[in-house]
């Protein structure tokens, strides 16, 4: 009727449940596909040969045998995964600066994680998977306390914050608030695995779920069951499906904390809402999966090709003498042929031309900084050309880098009660190293006093002939 309600649903934004705190939201069922692809180019060829019917199918009628050994012989060539490292190598190729009180300078930064890594090494990680999966979270936490009274005895427990690599597939599912401070993270779910001692030297593994809320948490954790806990050998499966019911999983733990605000920093490179973002190189990762294929082909038919097939005409084929060896001669009967039957070397080179034309493709997608970096003598506008696109990304990964964890610093400072430090990341992503020639002709300026002393000194600081006086100092 005009006006009535629809009601029909389109679809779901979640798998697994409405009331199960281990159901997947669409929004993570959707970058999943991505991930994986990531996965396979950053995981290399054991993850490739273990995942090969996905990724390097079976063809029509080959034989199973021929093709685990067409599989065992391939090998990944890890680009996508240089050009991550490369990248993450430009955005942080100078430490960050921390200023502040001397906790955060002497002691902090020193082991950011309470695993022993330091700040650069932490921000080294979070890059990478960032420019990985297209984001990364670090979740702030602090310990209980444990009956200090003040902030000196609670240093000298050793109770002080400390940041955790949150990895975008642990996300599960989130909510935000629409209505006041549009995008501000009101929920948001984390999966775990929680590992209980079990008897003098045992333990056991299980699934669980933090529910992070502003100011408070819960722990859902799965019921032991014996089906999914252990495989025949005693090793752990990791049975990770969704329970059936609420009685499949309980609340095992819950509490409060002191801030109001959920303590999650989510780094991004390739941002397309909160909480969700696309692979910044997910393009490249194709190209190098297909470069991938087409090698293991190549190398399988070189492989093949290396084996040349004897053909004996008009030879009985019942005969069972016949030995072959470079002591031999074979004598047959007039008009009888014996030869090898091999390919031609030409039969090899569409597919050669093809590796090489992916190559080029990855090349020509990749960070045009690393792909034509030059130490000749070019002019500085066709540097600053060359380079405008990709210091735009670096610039904006490194900002938001830089950002975040001054957020998670700040975070960290609200639970101490101190006044929070301020970190600098460079943005100096151009090695633009000075030259002889170059020298030279800036010598000859300051010679004829076109440029004083100061001027001179910052050029070849920036050129990186001298050092910087700060990070001298900080050395």
């Amino acid at each position: 009727m005009p006006g009535a309600l629809r009601t029909n649903i389109v679809s779901q934004t979640y798998l697994g449940g409405s009331d199960n705190p281990f159901a997947k939201t669409r929004a993570v069922l959707d970058m999943t596909k991505g991930w994986e692809i990531m996965k396979a180019v950053t995981y290399g060829t054991d993850y490739l040969r273990e995942n090969s019917q996905a990724f390097l199918p079976l063809e029509p009628r080959e034989d199973y045998d021929a093709y685990l050994s067409r599989v065992n012989r391939a090998v990944f060539s890890p680009y996508t995964q240089r050009l991550i490292r490369a990248a993450t190598g430009l955005i942080l190729r100078k430490p960050i600066t921390v200023l502040g009180d001397p906790y955060w300078t002497d002691v902090f930064v020193k082991d950011v994680d309470g695993c022993g890594s330091d700040l650069d090494e932490y921000a080294r990680r979070s890059l990478i998977c960032a420019l990985t999966y297209g984001h990364s979270n670090t979740l702030v936490d602090f310990p209980a306390p444990k009956g200090a009274r003040n902030l000196a005895e609670e240093r000298q427990q050793n109770r002080r914050p400390y940041w955790i690599e949150i990895d975008p597939s642990k996300i599960c599912g989130w909510r935000l608030d629409r209505e006041v401070n549009y995008g501000k993270l009101i929920q948001v779910r984390i999966s775990e695995q929680a590992v209980v001692a079990d008897g003098e030297f045992g333990e056991k593994v299980y699934d669980q779920i933090r529910v992070i809320e502003p100011g408070k948490y819960r722990i859902y954790r799965k019921k032991e069951t014996t089906k999914d806990m252990y495989t025949q050998d005693n090793t752990y499966a990791g049975n990770f499906e969704s329970p059936a019911n609420e009685q499949d999983y309980e609340i095992v733990e819950s509490g409060d904390f002191s801030l109001g605000e959920i303590p999650l920093v989510t780094v991004y490179s390739g941002k397309t809402d909160t909480m969700t973002s696309k692979p910044p190189l997910l393009d490249i990762a194709h190209l190098n999966l297909a470069h991938f294929q087409r090698q293991a082909d190549l190398i399988h038919s070189l492989h093949v090709a290396s084996q040349p097939l004897l053909v004996m005409e008009g030879w009985d084929d019942q005969t069972k003498d016949t030995a072959i060896s470079v002591n031999y001669a074979m004598a047959t009967q007039p008009g009888n042929k014996i030869y090898y039957v091999e390919p031609a070397a030409s039969a090899f080179e569409a597919q050669s031309a093809e590796i090489q034309e992916l190559q080029l493709q990855m090349a020509t997608l990749g960070i045009s900084t690393l792909s034509q970096q030059k130490f000749v003598a070019e002019s500085a506008d066709a540097r600053r050309l060359d380079r405008v696109d990709t210091n735009s990304m670096l610039s904006m990964v490194s900002l938001d880098l830089e950002q975040k964890m001054q957020k998670a610093f700040n975070l960290s400072a609200d639970y101490l009660g101190l006044e929070p430090p301020e970190i600098k990341i460079s943005r100096d992503f151009d090695i633009d190293r000075l030259i002889g020639q170059d020298i030279t002709a800036l010598t000859s300026l300051f010679d004829q006093n076109v440029i004083d002393r100061e001027e001179f000194r910052d050029i070849l600081v920036q050129g990186e002939v001298l050092p910087n006086a700060n990070e001298a100092q900080s050395d």
